[in-house]
C-alpha cells in the first residue's frame, strides 16, 4: 500500500477529474491510461519506478508496435466529486482476451484466466458490471490483460463509469434491447420457416428465415454477448467462430433472399461463384483455430465491403424498377448497407460510433416481413380471382364451349399438318432405304453364289461397308426424329469440349475422306466448351460432316472452325468446296413440309432428314443454324451453341 501511495503522488498532477455527481455515465476513452507492456500489476507494485507510456483506449497494443501475443497492465487514475462510501459501477465490455480487474489494489473480478504464458492463459469474452464503494479521493483502475489466442490483444471497447443506479439502468436497457431483437428475429425465423415447410415452394420465405436466424446468432454472440449473460456453456473459441460465421451466413442469405425476389436482376455466374466462396469461407472459420482464422478477418471484412457494394448496386437497380415490391426491397437493402458499413468501420476502429447492424437488421426484417405478407396476400388474391373465373365459366359454358371448339379445330388442323409431315418423311425413308438395301442384297447374293472373283469381292465388300455406314446414319436419324416427334426432344445437356467429338467423327470418316483425297482441316486449337446433350452433338456433327464429304469432289477441301460468338455462345462452321446450292434448295433444306433429295459427287444419296434433325437439336439447345452457299462455290453451314446453361 505504501508503494501504491508513492506511485499516486508522483502522477497526481496528471490525474483527470471526473464529475460523477451529474448522474451521467462517462466513457473512459481518454488518453490518461498508462500501459506497461510485459509487466503484471504485482510487478508495478513491487517496482514503482517502472515507466509506462500514455495509451489511448480503446486500442490494441499492436498499434504501438507490441507483438500480438503477450500481456500487459493498463492503469487509469482519476479524482472525483462524490462523497466517500458512494456506490460507483464500472461497465467493462469485451477485452482481448483475458483480464483481471483491480480497484485501488483490490481484485474485484476476472474474465477468462490471465497468464504470462500461453499455457497459463484461458481466453473468454463476457461484458459485466463491477460495483465498488468510493473509499478515497483518488481511484485507481487496473486491468492486467493477456492474449495468446487472437490476432491482437488489448482493450477493444472503452469501459464506462457512473453512479450505480444510472449505469445499471443504462446497462439493462441495452441488454433488454439486444434480448428483444434476438427474440423477435427468432420468432420471425420460426414463422417463415414454418410457412416454407407448409408451402414448400416459397424460396423467398426460406432465405428470409435463414437470414433472420443468422442475424439472431450474431446478436447473441456480439456486443452484450447474450449467451454469456445466461451462462450457456459455450467455449470462447465456439463463441468467436459463431461471430465470424454469422457474418458469412448473413451475406449469403441476404443476397439469396434478394435473388429469390428478383431472379432476373442477379447474375447467374456471380451467384454460383458467390455460393461456393461463402461456403468455403464458412468452413474455414468453422474448422480453423481462432489464432489463425482471426489473422484474415480484416481482409475478410474488406471482401464483405466489396460484396455489399455489389448487393447495393443490385438493390439500386431493383429500387428503380416499376415492379411489385421493388421500392420496399431495394430501399431496405440500402438502409442495411449503411448499417453494415458502419459496423465494419467501427470494428476496425476507423470510426467511434456503435454497433447499429442489429437494429438495422431488425428494421429490415420487419419491413421484409410486411413485404412477404403482402406477397402472400397477393397470391391468395390470385386464388380468389381463379375461383371467380371458375364461377364465370360455369355461368357462361356455352360461349366457352364455342371458343374451345374453335381452338380444337385449330389443333386438329395442326395435327393434320403433323400427320402430313410424317407421311411425307416416311415415304421418303421408304423410297431411299429400298435402293441401298436392294443393292446390298444383290451383292451378297453374288458373294454367296461365288459369282465374283476375289478382287471383285473385295471391291463389293468395300461398297457394302459404305452402304452400311450410310444406312446406319439414316436409320439413326429416322429413330431419333420419330422419338422427337412422338415425345419431344429429350436431352441431358452438359459442358463438352467440342474438339473431342470433331476428332472422333474425323476418325470415323477417315476412309471416305481418303477415298476422295479430301483435305480436312480443323481450326479448333484451344478448349471451347458448349452446353448440349452429348449424343445430340455427336449426331449433329456426323450429319453435317457426312454431308460435307458427300458433296465435296475428289481433291476438295473441308474446314471446321469454332469461335466465341455474342459472349454467351460458340459459333461452329463447317465449310466445304463442294457443289453448293441455289436459293431454292437452301430454303428447302430445313423445311419440314418441302423435301429435296440430292446426290453426292460419287452419286451418294441422302434423305434430307439429317439436317431437319440437326435443326431440332440446335434450337432445343437455344442455338441457331443456317447455311450460306452458292452453286459451284461450296457451302458453309453455321450453328451456335451456348457456353453454359441459359
Amino acid at each position: 500500500m505504501l508503494l501504491l501511495a508513492v506511485s499516486l503522488q508522483t502522477v497526481n498532477a496528471a490525474i483527470p477529474r471526473l464529475e460523477l455527481s451529474k448522474n451521467e455515465n462517462i466513457s473512459l476513452n481518454q488518453p490518461a491510461w498508462k500501459m506497461y507492456f510485459g509487466h503484471t500489476y504485482a510487478e508495478l507494485l513491487a517496482n514503482p519506478s517502472l515507466k509506462g507510456y500514455d495509451e489511448l483506449v480503446p486500442q490494441t497494443w499492436t498499434f504501438n508496435g507490441h507483438p500480438p501475443k503477450g500481456y500487459g497492465t493498463y492503469v487509469y487514475r482519476f479524482t472525483h466529486d462524490l462523497p466517500l462510501t458512494e456506490l460507483v459501477t464500472l461497465n467493462i465490455h469485451s477485452i482481448g482476451t483475458a483480464y483481471d480487474l483491480f480497484i485501488n489494489g483490490k481484485k474485484l473480478t476476472s474474465v477468462g484466466r490471465f497468464g504470462i504464458t500461453e499455457a497459463q492463459a484461458l481466453p473468454d469474452y463476457k461484458p459485466c458490471l463491477v460495483s465498488f464503494e468510493i473509499e478515497k479521493d483518488t481511484v485507481e483502475i487496473v486491468l492486467q490483460v493477456s492474449n495468446y489466442h487472437y490476432r491482437e490483444g488489448g482493450i477493444y471497447f472503452a469501459p464506462t463509469i457512473g453512479k450505480h443506479n444510472e449505469l445499471e439502468a443504462s446497462y439493462f436497457k441495452t441488454l433488454f434491447l439486444s434480448s428483444f431483437l434476438f427474440g423477435a428475429l427468432i420468432v420471425m425465423f420460426i414463422y417463415f420457416f414454418a410457412f416454407y415447410y407448409i408451402k414448400g415452394d416459397q424460396i423467398s420465405s426460406l432465405m428470409f428465415a435463414l437470414l433472420c436466424l443468422s442475424a439472431a446468432i450474431r446478436i447473441a454472440v456480439t456486443s452484450d454477448i447474450l449467451v454469456r449473460q445466461i451462462d450457456l456453456p459455450i467455449s470462447w473459441e465456439v463463441l468467436v467462430k459463431l461471430e465470424f460465421s454469422s457474418i458469412v451466413l448473413m451475406l449469403l442469405f441476404g443476397y439469396l433472399y434478394l435473388k429469390s425476389f428478383f431472379p432476373n436482376k442477379t447474375n447467374k455466374k456471380f451467384t454460383h461463384i458467390f455460393i461456393y466462396v461463402q461456403s468455403a469461407i464458412a468452413l474455414f472459420f468453422a474448422l480453423t483455430p481462432i489464432v489463425y482464422s482471426s489473422e484474415i478477418i480484416n481482409y475478410f471484412l474488406f471482401y464483405c465491403v466489396c460484396v455489399l457494394i455489389y448487393i447495393l448496386y443490385t438493390a439500386i437497380r431493383i429500387f428503380f424498377q416499376k415492379k411489385p415490391f421493388a421500392t420496399w426491397v431495394g430501399g431496405t437493402y440500402l438502409m442495411l448497407f449503411c448499417a453494415s458499413i458502419n459496423d465494419v468501420l467501427y470494428s476496425l476502429m476507423y470510426i467511434d460510433t456503435m454497433y447499429v447492424l442489429p437494429i438495422g437488421v431488425f428494421v429490415f426484417s420487419i419491413i421484409q416481413s410486411i413485404t412477404l405478407t403482402r406477397l402472400f396476400s397477393h397470391t391468395f388474391m390470385e386464388v380468389e380471382n381463379l375461383s371467380a373465373e371458375l364461377v364465370y365459366t360455369n355461368k357462361h359454358q356455352q360461349e366457352i364451349i364455342s371458343d374451345r371448339t374453335s381452338m380444337l379445330n385449330a389443333q386438329a388442323e395442326e395435327l393434320l399438318r403433323s400427320n402430313q409431315i410424317k407421311d411425307k418423311v416416311f415415304s421418303i425413308i421408304a423410297h431411299d432405304l429400298r435402293t441401298p438395301i436392294k443393292s446390298l442384297g444383290t451383292v451378297l447374293h453374288w458373294v454367296a453364289e461365288d459369282e465374283l472373283s476375289f478382287d471383285d469381292t473385295k471391291k463389293s465388300l468395300a461398297s457394302i461397308s459404305k452402304n452400311v455406314d450410310n444406312l446406319n446414319l439414316t436409320l439413326e436419324n429416322l429413330l431419333n426424329w420419330s422419338l422427337s416427334q412422338l415425345n419431344g426432344v429429350k436431352a441431358e445437356p452438359e459442358l463438352i469440349d467440342i474438339r473431342i467429338p470433331v476428332q472422333e467423327i474425323t476418325e470415323l470418316y477417315k476412309v471416305q475422306i481418303a477415298e476422295k483425297n479430301i483435305t480436312f482441316n480443323s481450326y479448333i486449337q484451344s478448349r471451347i466448351a458448349v452446353f448440349i446433350d452429348k449424343h445430340h452433338l455427336n449426331l449433329l456433327l456426323r450429319n453435317i460432316i457426312s454431308n460435307a464429304i458427300k458433296f465435296t469432289p475428289n481433291g476438295g477441301k473441308i474446314e471446321v472452325a469454332a469461335i466465341n460468338y455474342e459472349e454467351d455462345f460458340t459459333l461452329v462452321s463447317v465449310k466445304d468446296s463442294g457443289v453448293g446450292m441455289n436459293e431454292s434448295a437452301m430454303r428447302k433444306v430445313f423445311s419440314d413440309t418441302e423435301h429435296i433429295t440430292t446426290y453426292g459427287t460419287n452419286n451418294e444419296k441422302g434423305t434430307g432428314l439429317g439436317l431437319l434433325l440437326c435443326k431440332e437439336y440446335v434450337e432445343n439447345s437455344k442455338g441457331k443454324i443456317w447455311i450460306e452457299s452458292e452453286e459451284g462455290k461450296g457451302t458453309i453451314l453455321f450453328f451456335t451453341l451456348p457456353n453454359y446453361p441459359l
